[in-house]
């Protein structure tokens, strides 16, 4: 069980990468996972200790790196998974969600120096959360180029690729011209962010990822969770 929460549907299924095939109604206890009902997002997390420099810089690179190789293994195994119910191992396999994710970046923070709420570490969170989920949208984009994307995208390609231009609008730190949103989000916040090299990097992931999930489709409806 978990406390329980308010969820902003409109807000939630304005992100929805597969309305075709109906709403999302509900989320998992952690509501990280925001997705149609009786699927999974097959977890894994990095550490972010592991990626700050004696400096306080980010190990940009490395993370990049990371992150494409947890999503293939994530991706693998979405066939290899056990799921408790055949209809979630059905729907797992129709859209092929994943849950690639981060850990301690409270500590990141802490070892960093910089408070947990400022306009600082949401703009460094933003920074670390944007690149993760841009290289890994790329990654399933060249996924799909060799196996196809995944079977649900046919019919939702319209609105995958709406979401996946709106990240990156908001990704570049843009206020306004977004697609088909009921409320406009907050952007990365590029003035307040401490680490350059990452924001550039994120932009870039996010360039990538639309430019290539355009060309080819994504093997994955999502790819990253945050707890």
């Amino acid at each position: 069980s978990a406390d329980p929460g308010v969820q902003y549907d409109t807000t939630i299924n304005d992100w929805h990468t597969c309305p075709a095939d109906g709403r999302v109604i509900a989320s998992n206890p952690c509501s990280e996972y925001m997705f149609l009902d009786d699927t999974a997002c097959n977890l894994a997390s990095l550490n972010l200790m592991q990626f700050r420099n004696q400096d306080g810089s980010f190990k940009v690179a490395e993370f990049e790196h990371a992150v494409r190789l947890w999503t293939l293994v994530r991706e693998i195994s979405v066939m290899m998974a056990q799921f408790p119910a055949e209809k979630i191992a059905e729907l797992s396999y129709k859209f092929r969600t994943l849950g690639l994710g981060y850990a301690n970046f409270g500590g990141l923070l802490m070892a960093s120096g910089i408070p947990y709420d400022s306009d600082v570490g949401r703009a460094y969170c933003g920074a670390i959360t944007a690149l993760m989920t841009g290289v890994a949208y790329k990654v399933s984009a060249e996924i799909a180029a060799e196996l196809g994307a995944f079977p649900g995208y046919p019919a939702n390609r319209d609105s995958t690729l709406r979401v996946l231009r709106n990240h990156r609008r908001a990704a570049h730190g843009q206020a306004r011209d977004y697609e088909d949103l009921a409320t406009q989000p907050v952007p990365l916040d590029h003035h307040h962010c401490p680490d350059r090299p990452l924001l550039e990097a994120a932009v870039k992931a996010w360039d990538d990822a639309v430019g290539m999930a355009e060309a080819h489709g994504v093997r994955n409806a999502q790819v990253s969770v945050i707890a």
